[in-house]
């Protein structure tokens, strides 16, 4: 059984990822509902707001948003909004449901 450590450095092993992958995609037709359902659940799962990083810099990601072909964490940094592909997203410490990010990884 393979293990990977998560965003937030929880030990995942990749039966569960398959589960939360499963638990996204019940029901869909296409790649288009399976990235729908994708974000619904870490919309609902993950909390929010937290800091976070992107590209060395700290933001807050107050929410996600979908866009074509992926899924857009919703970040403010000194008073501007930001919409930025939620896998580029570096998590500074344990975030409530963040597992959800590890199951899209794998799963896009």
């Amino acid at each position: 059984m393979s293990k990977k450590q998560n965003v937030s450095n929880k030990i995942l092993t990749d039966e569960k990822l398959e589960k939360l992958i499963e638990e996204a995609t019940i029901d869909c037709y296409d790649e288009s509902e399976c990235l729908s359902g994708f974000a619904v659940m870490i919309e609902d799962n993950l909390e929010f707001p937290f800091v976070a990083k992107v590209i060395g810099e700290e933001v807050i990601v107050t929410g996600v948003t979908e866009e074509k072909d992926r899924i857009l964490a919703e970040c403010e940094r000194k008073d501007k909004k930001y919409n930025i592909d939620i896998l580029d997203i570096e998590f500074t410490s344990p975030v409530k449901g963040s597992e959800w990010v590890d199951a899209y990884k794998k799963w896009k």
